[in-house]
């Protein structure tokens, strides 16, 4: 039943569920973020290569929460968010405590795939939830509180995890020894995990707001909403998605797209699994590619007017290059940046994880705060404003990144670490900003979704894979596992050429697309 519950806005209790959807939020990236500093152990326990390290950090998680996450955002639209957001938490809560079980690759891979799932609830729900409790005024500060959750999650992440599985290594030295033989990475795990039961019983003491009371829109029940949810997951997954369009007797030719899409995706996944000996990679990253296709239909088919909005922008195209192709750095250097660091300057996870834990929350911070206020200075004076930040950003980052890596002391280390922890979030509200203002406002939440899963495909699935697979060759011609990294991490900073380029030519098509965003709509049929 829906809720009739209307909260005051910006009240003591509204901001009691900011600070309770803040802890979800850092739990999130806590849990996402703790293999990074336990990589080094969990390669040497499980045998296993570093850009199978790249799979678990990025593909596993990246494509099932890209998926999942599409339907997930429906039924946050129609559901109990509180509900949502709470069944989620314990699932990826317990997904991150059972890894510490796992002693193959395979069943950490499927632990991976269970937190992504359990984590594509989160924000969707959240922001919706937030939307109804606070006011317009001040809602773009409250969702900057909420997205810090990304930095302090992802430093307080990789500083217990390491703090945990050194204590615990200290105490047994020899695991066989330890209690159930459990390794530190292991404990680390469990230790991280299960508290998140707490936060999901604590998410349940929000109460779910009535729907639109903030805007004072109604909103119109829906009578199904899983069954909603479930038609746009069997919609848009292989061969589900060609039976459903048969079903609705859609066009030819839409029909033979998706047949084309099939056996192009399918292609792709042998040349790609042939050449790299990594078919759970490129089944993977196939299945997501193919879920992009596939929403992109059928946006075409339900919304012809936002889709030709949309995907007939040069700007928005560009966009949808240039940022995801900052993400696929951002997150490959998560990933290993611990590694390389342990190695290179031989200190305990301990202290990797508090140095590097704490530069990054703060500076990533402080970057992402910085980058949105001088985004919005600069786009007061200049149509190009944003894209002027997400140029500098692709800029400096290259460098402090390299500069970072070339570091022969500590000091010199961290200073360039800072720098990159600041420079590489400067761009992070941007694109989402850039885009939703090409578009009408009924159809921001499907171009902010589609960058989610741009970022998640091209960014999260892709990046720390291909560092890693780069890493194994280099290791295997007998370099360290240090250099490997470093070496791997300078050669794909070339991607940021590809990106900077994206973003110079959208300066040029910005200004008159934003001017003529809708007398195009109407052209198209919109009614404004």
């Amino acid at each position: 039943m829906e809720s009739k519950f209307k909260p005051n806005l910006d009240s003591k209790y509204s901001y009691y569920v900011l600070s309770v959807l803040l802890i979800v939020y850092i739990f999130n990236f806590l849990d996402r973020q703790i293999i990074a500093i336990l990589a080094n152990d969990i390669r040497e326990d499980l045998g296993i290569s570093l850009s199978d390290l790249g799979f678990l950090y990025g593909t596993a998680f990246a494509i099932f929460y890209s998926i999942v996450g599409i339907p997930l955002a429906k039924l946050a639209d129609s559901w109990h968010r509180n509900y949502l957001i709470s069944a989620g938490v314990g699932m990826w809560s317990l997904m991150t405590a059972a890894s510490g079980l796992m002693r193959s690759f395979i069943g950490l891979a499927i632990c991976r795939i269970g937190v992504g799932i359990g984590e594509s609830s989160a924000s969707p729900a959240a922001y919706s939830l937030l939307s109804d409790y606070f006011s317009t005024k001040v809602k773009t500060t409250v969702y900057s509180i909420y997205s810090s959750g990304i930095y302090i999650g992802g430093g307080i992440g990789i500083f217990l995890g390491g703090w945990i599985a050194d204590s615990w290594n200290n105490i047994y030295p020899i695991s066989e020894q330890a209690p159930f033989q459990f390794a530190g990475w292991q404990i680390a795990f469990i230790s991280v995990g299960l508290p998140g039961l707490l936060i999901a019983l604590l998410v349940l003491t929000i109460k779910e707001p009535e729907r639109g009371h903030s805007e004072g829109i109604k909103i119109e029940k829906v009578d199904k909403p899983f069954s909603e949810a479930l038609k746009i997951l069997y919609g848009i997954l292989p061969f589900s998605a060609l039976i459903s369009l048969l079903y609705k007797k859609e066009k030819t030719s839409e029909i033979l797209y998706q047949v084309y899409a099939t056996f192009a995706v399918i292609l792709m996944i042998i040349i790609m699994s042939y050449l790299t000996g990594d078919s759970l990679q490129w089944g993977a990253f196939g299945l997501g590619l193919f879920t992009l296709i596939s929403w992109i239909q059928t946006m075409k088919l339900s919304d012809p007017i936002a889709f030709s909005l949309s995907f007939k922008s040069k700007t928005i195209i560009l966009c949808m290059i240039g940022f995801p192709l900052i993400s696929f750095m951002g997150y490959a250097v998560s990933a290993f940046l611990p590694a390389y660091f342990i190695e290179t300057f031989e200190v305990t996870k301990t202290i990797a994880g508090r140095n590097l834990g704490l530069q990054s929350a703060v500076f990533g911070f402080f970057g992402l705060l910085t980058g949105g206020l001088i985004s919005d200075y600069l786009r007061r004076k200049f149509l190009n404003g944003r894209l002027y930040v997400g140029i500098f950003a692709v800029v400096t980052s290259p460098v402090s990144i390299i500069l970072t890596l070339q570091a022969e002391t500590l000091l010199i280390f961290y200073t360039f670490h800072i720098i990159w922890s600041y420079v590489s979030t400067l761009w992070v509200g941007l694109c989402v900003a850039t885009v939703t203002d090409l578009v009408l406002p009924r159809m921001r939440a499907m171009i902010s979704a589609f960058w989610i899963l741009m970022a998640s495909i091209v960014g999260l699935a892709l990046g720390p894979y291909s560092i890693g697979k780069l890493a194994d060759y280099f290791l295997s011609i007998d370099f360290s596992t240090a250099n490997s990294i470093s070496y791997s991490i300078q050669i794909w900073c070339l991607v940021f050429i590809i990106s900077l380029i994206s973003l110079v030519l959208a300066t040029r098509f910005l200004p008159s697309e934003e001017k003529t965003k809708i007398e195009r709509a109407v052209a198209l049929g919109e009614q404004v």
